[in-house]
C-alpha cells in the first residue's frame, strides 16, 4: 500500500509517519517548512519520501507520485491570518481532492477538529451534535470537510474531529500548556474545578486507529469525535499533574467560564475499533512523556 501522508512536520503528523513506517506501508510525507522537526524525521525515517508541499499551491501538487491508494491527511493551520487559514485548509482541501481524484486514490482520512461544533450546548457530544457558529479555524475544518463529503462516493473518507491531542511533543493545547506552567512552579487558576472532563486523545490511540482505517474496507463519509475513556474532573485533573511534576504551583479557583462538555468516542470505538485509554492513565502516561 502507498500512503501520502501531509502535515508530516506536524505533532501529530510526526507520530503518524512513524507509526505508518513501522506498520511498513509504502509512505510519502509532505511537509510545508523546513525546520529542526522535519529534518530529524528525515534522519529517523530513511525509507520515507519526502516531499515540499504548499497545499494552496496547485503547481506544487505535481511533484507527489502519479499514484497512491490512500491519503492521510493531518495538515492545517489553526493560528494564521484569515486568508492563509482558508488558504490551507479550504483551497488546501480542494486541490488535494484533485490530485486524489487524478492518482486514483481509493480513500483518504482527515484530521478534523471539535471545533467544527462551534457552541456547544450538550452535556456529551457525538457525531450527531449540531454545528453551531464555529469560529473561523472550526468553520474552515467544516469547509473541507464538506468538501471531503460531497465526493465520498468516489472517495470513502473518515474526519476524525479531535480534541486537545496529548503524547511526547504535544504543545499549545490547554493541557500541555497547564503542565508547562506547573512544571515552572508558577500559579494557575482553574475554571469548573468540578466539571468533568474526558477532553482529550493520545497520539499513539489515535496512531492505532488510523491503521484500522487503512486496513479495513469501508464507503462514504463519517465524521466523528474521539476522546478518552472515562472521566475526570477538572480537580483531579489538576492534581494528577501536579503529582506527577511535584509542582509547588498555586492554585485558584475561578467559575467556569463556559458550559462543560464530555465526549463519547462511541462510533468510532462500535464503527472503526477505536481503544482509547482511560483518562487517568493518559494523563499519566503524557507527564512522563513531557518530561523525556
Amino acid at each position: 500500500m502507498h500512503v501520502l501522508l501531509t502535515g508530516a512536520n506536524s505533532f501529530v503528523g510526526r507520530h503518524m509517519a512513524s507509526a505508518l513506517s513501522d506498520a511498513g506501508v509504502r509512505l510519502t510525507a509532505t511537509y510545508r517548512s523546513d525546520g529542526s522537526a522535519i529534518r530529524h524525521l528525515k534522519a529517523s525515517l530513511p525509507g520515507t519520501e519526502f516531499v515540499r508541499l504548499d497545499l494552496a499551491c496547485p503547481n506544487d501538487f505535481a511533484t507527489l507520485p502519479a499514484r497512491i491508494d490512500c491519503i492521510v491527511h493531518v495538515a492545517g493551520v489553526s493560528v494564521a491570518p484569515r486568508d492563509d487559514m482558508l488558504a490551507c485548509n479550504v483551497t488546501g482541501a480542494g486541490n488535494l481532492l484533485d490530485y486524489a481524484r487524478n492518482a486514483c486514490a481509493s480513500r483518504i482520512v482527515i484530521a478534523s477538529t471539535l471545533s467544527v461544533h462551534g457552541e456547544i450546548a450538550e452535556d456529551v457530544v457525538t457525531e450527531l451534535t449540531p454545528i453551531r457558529a464555529p469560529d473561523l479555524y472550526g468553520a474552515s475544518k467544516y469547509l473541507a470537510e464538506r468538501l471531503f463529503a460531497a465526493e465520498s462516493h468516489w472517495l470513502p473518507c473518515v474526519a476524525i474531529r479531535l480534541p486537545g491531542v496529548l503524547g511526547e511533543g504535544a504543545h499549545r493545547a490547554w493541557i500541555p500548556t497547564l503542565l508547562e506552567r506547573l512544571r515552572r512552579n508558577q500559579d494557575v487558576t482553574v475554571y469548573g474545578s468540578e466539571s468533568r472532563f474526558n477532553n482529550a486523545a493520545h497520539v499513539s490511540d489515535l496512531c492505532r486507529l488510523l491503521q484500522n482505517l487503512l486496513r479495513d474496507q469501508w464507503s462514504g463519509f463519517h465524521a466523528f469525535p474521539v476522546g478518552a475513556r472515562g472521566e475526570i474532573t477538572i480537580a483531579d485533573l489538576v492534581r494528577v499533574l501536579i503529582s506527577g511534576t511535584g509542582s509547588s504551583s498555586k492554585i485558584a479557583e475561578g467559575a467556569a467560564l463556559k458550559r462543560s462538555f464530555t465526549i463519547s468516542s462511541g462510533y468510532a470505538e462500535k464503527r472503526f475499533g477505536y481503544d482509547p485509554m482511560n483518562i487517568d492513565a493518559m494523563l499519566s502516561r503524557y507527564v512522563s512523556e513531557a518530561g523525556q
